[in-house]
């Protein structure tokens, strides 16, 4: 029994293809199938539904058959040999698990045809294994020999010997027993092992090291051999592979039969524990039988019963499989065959119909070849009119579309623009006030000051907050005047007034206001505090903080306001592009936005270097 379950674990392995340790299958399995639904290649999904019946052909067969099905579906409607070809291969392990090696021979050699066509060395290998399996377990030794033979010559020549490790541990498991393969089995075994080397983390070490425990109880060493079963089987439980652990602990048996005195009970019964506990029942029937048997001929009443219940399950459960889901498999195949056939008879009367309607339309043809040639310059004519038609109304509805393009472009550019600038505002004028606040706050934290310290520190707050609003009111009325709707009105403003507020927010030491007193502008009080206190800071940054600022005011057509100083470096031209936007200039931005407020109120801004003094100046309406 023990060979016979290795072969099955290698059947299985060998669909995997892999060399690295595995993961908990569940957690695979639930990777798969999330990606399912985002897999918009038809190919790729085919892949991913032969993975996952690949994985459910541990746990659950039945889903494996339902994977390999629609995988085999869609494969088959796109011409995907590679998807078929693995969807066979799946359907070839699940009637082999299934006791039908009939079918999975025919499955699996349908499989190795097209990986043949496909050229992939790997699978043909692997089908070849597989394939020597089958018509093992259907009693066709020769065949199953001469596949297996075919698949050690391949599995030389691959690129990948892994799967060519696998083989040679199939080969000493098949003639581990045969003395006259003793030798062949033995180079098997180490040529198997030279290959695992190269990579860690393999599975097929442990049948490596089984093998190895084996010759060690033939030598005389048993008990050796049976630690190493049992660390082995302590391994691969930590590593969550449960079904290479229950066949570890078959060889404790095996070495009972052997001659060997060692007590298999225990092995049987952790293997009984661990195949329950991991969901394999079905499949423990004979270790289920020896333990019942054991504990029937010792009078173990309590455990005969436990065992005897464990047998009942399993024998039932194979009653319903053998009534139910073989008939279900059987129904399936042979309506599979049926449907092959009336797909064949299908299209045997889709030709007759095709050669029916082609004669058809020879004889209407014939006949109305006179009648067409004489309709044909009026169906041209026609059709060429139709044809001017709609390409004039193409064309015009190709201009309303870029009409309507370009609009949206061009509100898009003036959005983009009012948020460039807006956040350029945002950014210079509330970072100085802010950071006055944290400075202020932070002192404030200091328990050790005086009241006199601790009541200038709250003052210098309250000037910092009071600035930090008195900016956002004037961003809030500059926001207000980008939207729609919005209507400028002209109020009276007393110039003088509302340069002595902007002076609060400059950082020039040194500013003289020559403006006569009274003198009223017309505009919006907002807006030309926002411009007053905007073009002082312009002042103080041009000029370095040095020199004079001078601000005059004349009053000729226009109220014209002129702030002087001093600069370094800056020419004609710059100065005539001074209220023109540049990325990354917030100034610009700033300079843009006065440019702005005075548009809507009607004045005119400007500036120009003469040397090393330069104007900036403005100019509007007096308010009579």
């Amino acid at each position: 029994m023990r060979s016979v379950y290795l072969h099955i674990i290698f059947l299985l392995f060998a669909g995997l293809l892999t060399s690295e340790r595995l993961t908990a299958q569940d957690k695979v399995i639930r990777q798969l199938r999330n990606s399912l639904p985002q897999q918009t290649d038809s190919i790729v999904y085919t892949d991913v539904l032969n993975q996952l019946g690949m994985q459910y052909h541990l746990s659950n067969i039945d889903s494996c058959f339902w994977y390999a099905v629609k995988a085999r579906g869609i494969a088959t409607r796109h011409n995907d040999t590679r998807g078929l070809a693995g969807a066979l291969n799946n359907l070839s392990i699940f009637y082999a698990l299934k006791d039908n090696q009939t079918q999975a021979i025919e499955y699996g050699f349908k499989a190795l045809l097209l990986y043949r066509e496909l050229e992939d060395q790997p699978n043909i290998c692997q089908m070849l294994m597989n394939l020597s399996v089958y018509h093992f377990f259907e009693g066709m030794k020769p065949e199953s020999d001469q596949y297996l033979y075919q698949a050690m010559n391949l599995g030389k020549t691959l690129a990948r010997d892994s799967i060519y490790s696998l083989v040679l541990i199939n080969y000493a498991s098949r003639f581990q027993d045969d003395s006259t393969h003793r030798d062949s089995v033995k180079w098997a075994v180490e040529k198997s092992k030279e290959i695992i080397r190269k990579y860690p983390g393999s599975r097929d070490i442990y049948y490596i090291q089984a093998f190895e425990a084996d010759e060690w109880m033939k030598e005389g060493e048993g008990a050796k051999a049976v630690q190493r079963i049992n660390e082995l089987t302590a391994r691969a439980l930590k590593d969550g592979l449960i079904l290479v652990a229950i066949d570890l602990l078959e060889h404790i048996d095996t070495y009972r039969q052997h001659g060997y005195p060692a007590d298999a009970v225990p092995a049987k019964e952790r293997a009984f524990a661990i195949g329950v506990q991991a969901g394999y029942l079905n499949m423990m029937l004979p270790t289920v039988i020896g333990l019942y048997r054991h504990y029937a001929n010792s009078n173990n009443e309590a455990k005969k019963a436990y065992y005897g219940k464990a047998l009942l399950e399993i024998v039932r459960g194979r009653l319903r499989l053998r009534s139910s889901n073989h008939m279900n498999y059987l129904d399936y195949f042979l309506k599979e065959q049926e449907l092959n056939e009336w797909q064949l008879s299908n299209k045997v009367q889709e030709q007759r119909i095709a050669r029916t309607i082609l004669k058809r339309k020879n004889r209407q043809q014939l006949i109305g070849f006179l009648a067409g040639f004489l309709l044909l310059m009026v169906g041209f004519t026609l059709a060429r009119y139709r044809s001017y038609k709609n390409l004039r109304k193409q064309e015009r509805l190709l201009r309303e579309m870029n009409d309507a393009i370009s609009e949206k472009n061009q509100q898009l550019s003036v959005h983009d623009d009012f948020k460039n600038k807006l956040i350029a505002i945002l950014a210079r004028d509330f970072r100085g006030p802010l950071n006055d606040i944290i400075r202020v706050s932070a002192l404030f934290r200091n328990k050790d000051m005086e009241q006199a310290e601790m009541q200038q520190i709250i003052d210098e707050a309250v000037i910092s907050s009071r600035k930090t609003l008195v900016i956002f009111d004037n961003i809030l009325r500059w926001i207000r005047s980008q939207l729609s709707g919005f209507v400028y009105s002209p109020a009276p403003c007393e110039l003088s007034e509302l340069f002595e507020q902007a002076l609060h927010h400059t950082d020039h030491p040194e500013v003289s206001l020559h403006i006569p007193e009274g003198l009223c502008l017309a505009g919006d009080q907002e807006m030309l505090l926002f411009i007053n206190r905007s073009l002082l800071h312009c002042a103080a940054k041009l000029s370095g903080g040095k020199g004079r600022v001078v601000v005059h005011a004349v009053e000729e057509e226009l109220v014209k306001v002129s702030i002087t100083f001093e600069v370094n470096d800056f020419t004609p031209a710059m100065a005539a592009h001074l209220f023109e936007y540049r990325r990354g200039d917030d100034l610009s931005v700033t300079l843009v936005i006065c440019k702005d407020f005075m548009d809507k109120m009607g004045g005119q801004i400007g500036a120009e270097v003469e040397g090393k003094r330069m104007e900036v100046r403005y100019g509007l309406p007096r308010f009579n």
